[in-house]
């Protein structure tokens, strides 16, 4: 999604038709991606709510030298991220108990699969790796990244993207028995 220069200098002196056209144009985006980091619906559309605020009061910091989408996904996760961090729910997330101990399996066959279906198994792993693997896998963050908005380890960040892909490889066997899957 592109919004031209034009726009974004409105929203820089703060035009209200202007931030209305980038609410407009990148809600649903946003709105997806903080769904990958909180599931109650209400929590997500404050943290959406959040996030476009953070964008008008930041929208100075912007340069445009990459891309403006880019720009305004970054302020999402981490505007999901500092939610979850104020969260009690998000220190249980650290706590080893809650991660089942899963097989390593490798998959060659699951083309066919939606992303819709992948999402809703992605969502059932446990939070700490599906955050994790969330950071890593779909929005491009490197373990350091991860380890720094975390306050983990990369060692343990890497453990948790591990962790992510031996619970989905085990799940989606469990779903797609047919599909083929070796055991290492």
């Amino acid at each position: 999604m592109i919004v031209s220069d034009e726009i974004i200098n409105g929203c820089l002196k703060q035009n209200r038709t202007a931030q209305k056209k980038v609410y407009e144009t990148f809600y649903p985006v946003m709105l997806a991606i903080v769904r990958r980091y909180i599931r109650d619906e209400e929590e997500a559309l404050d943290v959406v709510n959040q996030g476009f605020v953070k964008i008008f009061q930041k929208i100075d910091q912007y340069h445009f030298e990459n891309s403006f989408e880019g720009w305004c996904k970054r302020i999402f996760i981490n505007t999901s991220l500092d939610h979850l961090r104020s969260t009690k729910r998000y220190r249980d997330l650290f706590s080893f108990e809650a991660i089942m101990p899963s097989h390593q399996v490798f998959n060659d066959g699951v083309n066919s699969l939606s992303v819709s279906e992948l999402m809703k198994l992605i969502d059932t792993i446990s939070p700490i790796s599906k955050l994790v693997f969330n950071l890593f896998a779909i929005d491009g963050y490197s373990h350091k990244e991860i380890s720094e908005e975390l306050g983990i380890s990369v060692g343990t960040s890497k453990w948790h993207l591990s962790s992510a892909r031996k619970q989905i490889q085990a799940k989606l066997k469990l779903a797609y028995p047919e599909v083929s899957v070796l055991y290492g």
